[in-house]
């Protein structure tokens, strides 16, 4: 099923990994100039995606798709199982999802860890993820050792191990904290909530992936085995590779290893109940936030109904970008929301369709909702003007391609779609999209947005809560969608890329721009950089950089703001504006339109009052908002009290008594200080003549002039003289967030690489092959997500060296306790040369995934710049990570980590001494 809300994502952070390099538009359509281009070309740019895919069936039904694509770094495998939620017993929810975080854990041949370990060692990274329909698992390796990832999933296939000594009960507690840590956070609760009212919960979509708590909670090891045997053959799966391989080899070798797999008999699916749900149907529910959000549903149709391209053509003309009809009606119209979100969950059963509101603080519930049914209403009764069907067109079209840039992007969607369909499926999606007329559409919404049909969930602060009669069903609901912890990534660098090729112009008013020209896809990025925004920021106006990033594209001298929006949208590109700077994506036809908008915002905003007021009031809203969020309020108090009067110790939103009183003269004046060119960093990457690059941001920057770069002179911060402990209490919190560390490093510091080495042996990597992890993660079951990192963070100023885990309140001494012993250790000890020499091949290894992208390399570009590590810099990073020593690590974990001078913030429901809170009352009612 198409996911509504956050992707379902598990265990680790999907990797990016390299370009496609099959590509290419038509010489008439490369050129430098502006000229449109017709649908026609890039669509076949797109469809040519799939152009070369080798196809078989083996003898035990396993299907296998190879996209070879000469030249890439990188492979991606993706193995595919066609099950997932819906195929669970419904006493017995969660389980698919369980079992995906098993599959890690071994076979007879490997042991807990081992999985990790081999990706590690071999410098790849490897994920899963669990939905509704399937399971789909995947690695990432450079194009020269990628054969291991068929050996580990050919073994575990049909040879897993789910036991005692394969860490079954400590992993039941990480999945456990997964579903607590996600109850923290906003939009979980409402998903819970609305699938029941939808699908009743006897239906196959009537749970969320990631189970019942009191179900994961009672899963025994014989459950989840029966669940493995139903469904884990090969008949029942598909495996996916795409990159840098030769296909005849890759065959031969897939032969091999799954070829003697025997089949499964598959049980039959289950079939849809037949129930009459009330309709329309609500629930009020309290939240835990200071926002009022609302999710609207409506049942739909399977992914495979000649319906379901239109339904995500109006996906995107809802709430696809700034010109979405809800964007404007309700964000820049009302000013009455702070966010609106639409999206087309269809799956191998009827989905749905769901549109989210996030208000702003005190504005009418009852308002916000009839405005989302009057444009539902409008869709049914006004054909869409072929105007704006172009411009959804274009940005489905240009989304499509930018998705599938990367070898990884391209292999999850064979592999999605050939679980709902088959590839012929997958290759007709973007014709079936061009082919949606305005009669499609506006037939669509006169047969699925019946307003009597609809279901609504409310979550309200308990402050604006107003009860009525008769609203629906109070329910203890089901646990939330899952999701990826943020992981720290591997470094900058690329083994067999470099930034040599790279060129560094200053132009004549002070604009650095850095060029990279990657011919190999039709996409031209550009990303700007401006320097020292936030330590620039006055104390008494803190939040002024935010609030003047977000107005740069809300009115210019020469375009509002909804007509910067249409220009960007109308060619399917994508502009973004923020506090330093700001970036835009498109296709190299319309490198013209792109850039000129993109330095147009940079250099002449005119801040527009009414644009002003709804983007101070939206930032308000979220100031209060982040005030209520554990993990966020958590941040904020650790921040404060490790960085002092440094501006880095300031939230990055602001504070409300500093935000209320601004003005747009505020931020104008802020702007004309700060976002001048010499003060200034672009990166453009993509299809381009450097030459012909040159010349046209020189005349479109020609008027940009300002003064000198501003000087910065923060105050210097220092370790505190003792330890300090403070709790942030928050009873309504599901899960403790606790924080641990000191103030780090800057970039230039001489032992970097020394210390991004003890990262990764200590608090980093991929997997959980760090110490900590291992330790309170796999072994102890304490946490879904644990980390520490010092050199993730490091800057121009002094980064933060934390560590970080998400844990039950009760734990909270048990957690403080082993993450000093931790410290002591490898302050005290040498890390054995195995784990060293493991570190140092993932991060060496693993370099080609940073340049995987046009995005990436400009970020890399930008990183160089902004640190002065020059064009050769990935000859000093090998140099420097190789050269690393067990000893040094030693060496500087004593040098750079105090545990007798850290500072500890723990928010959640505990009290001032750290014990747990009383039992607590279900979250709502």
């Amino acid at each position: 099923m198409k996911h509504f809300g956050p992707n379902p994502l598990h265990r680790l952070c999907l990797a990016a990994p390299a370009l496609v390099g099959l590509l290419t538009l038509p010489s008439a359509a490369r050129s430098g100039a502006d000229t449109p281009a017709t649908e026609d070309p890039a669509l076949r740019a797109a469809t040519a995606l799939y152009e070369g895919i080798h196809t078989a069936t083996l003898p035990n039904g396993l299907r296998v798709y190879l996209k070879p694509v000469p030249g890439a770094p990188v492979v991606t495998t993706k193995v595919a199982y066609k099950v997932g939620a819906a195929d669970e017993d419904l006493d017995q929810t969660g389980l698919s999802h369980y079992l995906e975080h098993l599959m890690f854990k071994g076979t007879d041949k490997l042991m807990p860890g081992d999985i990790d370990r081999l990706t590690l060692r071999n410098g790849g990274q490897n994920n899963a993820y669990t939905t509704e329909d399937f399971t789909i698992y995947h690695f990432d390796f450079a194009a020269d050792r990628w054969e291991i990832a068929l050996q580990i999933e050919a073994d575990r296939m049909r040879n897993l191990r789910i036991d005692e000594r394969h860490e079954f009960e400590q992993e039941k507690g990480a999945v456990i904290e997964e579903l607590q840590r996600n109850e923290d956070e906003p939009w979980d609760l409402e998903y819970k909530a609305i699938l029941p009212l939808l699908f009743g919960k006897t239906s196959p979509y009537g749970h969320p992936v990631i189970g019942e708590r009191e179900h994961v909670k009672r899963a025994t090891a014989a459950v989840i085995k029966a669940h493995y045997d139903k469904w884990y053959h090969p008949n029942n799966a598909a495996l996916v590779v795409v990159g840098g391989f030769d296909p005849d080899r890759a065959m031969a070798r897939i032969k091999e290893l799954f070829g003697l797999i025997p089949p499964g008999k598959l049980p039959e699916r289950k079939p849809l109940p037949e129930v009459k749900l009330p309709r329309p149907a609500r629930l009020e529910m309290d939240s835990k936030f200071e926002l009022a959000r609302m999710v609207m549903g409506f049942n739909t149709i399977r992914t495979v109904d000649p319906d379901d391209p239109v339904l995500d053509v109006i996906q995107t003309l809802l709430a696809g970008g700034k010109t979405g009809r809800l964007y404007r009606k309700l964000i820049e119209e009302e000013r009455i929301a702070g966010a609106v979100s639409s999206g087309n969950y269809s799956g191998r059963y009827p989905g749905w369709f769901g549109i989210q509101v996030q208000l702003l603080q005190g504005k009418d519930r009852d308002r916000a909702e009839k405005l989302v049914l009057q444009e539902l209403q409008r869709l049914r009764d006004e054909p869409v003007s072929e105007a704006e069907l172009k411009r959804v067109k274009n940005t489905v079209l240009t989304e499509v391609i930018f998705a599938r840039e990367s070898m990884h992007g391209l292999a999850d969607s064979i592999a999605r779609g050939v679980m709902v369909a088959d590839l012929d499926f997958v290759k007709s999606y973007l014709p079936r999209i061009m082919a949606v007329t305005a009669q499609d559409v506006q037939k669509a919404a006169r047969k699925y947005f019946d307003p009597e049909q609809r279901v609504v969930v409310w979550s309200v602060p308990k402050k604006d809560r107003t009860d009525k009669p008769g609203g629906g069903p109070g329910r203890k609901p089901p646990a939330p969608p899952a999701r990826a912890p943020a992981r720290a990534e591997a470094p900058a660098g690329g083994s067999a890329f470099s930034l040599k090729n790279a060129r560094r112009i200053e132009l004549p008013n002070g604009l650095t721009l850095l060029l990279f020209e990657n011919r190999r896809l039709p996409i031209i990025v550009a990303e700007a950089f401006v320097k020292n925004v936030r330590l620039l920021e006055p104390e008494n106006k803190a939040g002024i950089a935010t609030l003047t990033g977000r107005l740069l594209d809300e009115g210019t001298a020469k375009h509002t703001g909804p007509q910067i929006a249409e220009m960007i949208e109308d060619v399917g590109g994508m502009l973004t504006m923020g506090p330093t700077g700001g970036s835009v994506r498109v296709l190299a036809p319309h490198r013209q339109l792109a850039l000129g908008l993109l330095f147009e915002c940079l250099s002449q905003p005119s801040f527009p009052p009414e644009a002003f007021d709804r983007q101070k009031e939206r930032l308000l809203s979220e100031i209060d908002d982040a005030e209520r969020q554990p993990d966020a309020k958590g941040q904020l108090v650790y921040r404060e009290l490790v960085y002092g009067k440094h501006p880095l110790g300031r939230p990055a939103l602001g504070r409300r008594r500093t935000v209320e009183p601004l003005t747009p003269a505020d931020c104008a004046a802020f702007h004309r200080s700060v976002f001048v060119p010499g003060n200034t960093v672009v990166a453009l990457v993509g299809d381009f003549d450097s030459k012909e690059m040159i010349d046209l941001v020189t005349r479109l920057t020609a008027d940009w002039q300002g003064g000198p770069a501003p000087k910065v002179s923060p105050p210097a911060v220092e370790k505190p003289k003792g330890f300090i402990q403070r709790v942030v209490t928050i009873p309504e919190a599901a899960q403790l967030h606790f924080f641990l560390g000191h103030i780090g490093v800057r970039r230039n510091n001489p032992d970097y690489y020394k210390l991004l080495v003890m990262d990764y042996v200590l608090g980093t990597g991929p997997g959980f092959t760090d110490r900590l992890s291992a330790r309170l993660r796999d072994r102890e079951g304490l946490a879904y997500t644990v980390s520490a990192n010092i050199s993730s963070s490091a800057a121009e100023e002094p980064g933060l060296f934390t560590c970080y885990i998400g844990t039950a309140p009760e734990n909270f001494e048990r957690v403080k306790g082993m993450f000093l012993e931790e410290l002591a250790r490898i302050r005290n000890t040498k890390p054995t040369p195995e784990e060293v020499e493991d570190v140092k091949r993932y991060l060496l290894g693993s370099l080609p995934f940073q340049f995987t992208t046009n995005d990436r390399i400009a970020d890399q570009l930008l990183y160089v710049e902004r640190h002065g590590l020059g064009f050769d810099y990935l000859d000093d990073y090998r140099k420097g990570v190789a050269a690393v020593t067990p000893a040094d690590v030693q060496a500087v974990a004593k040098k750079y980590l105090d545990p007798q001078r850290m500072v500890l913030v723990a928010a959640g429901a505990i009290d001032a001494k750290g014990r747990p809170l009383g039992k607590l009352p279900p979250p709502r009612r």
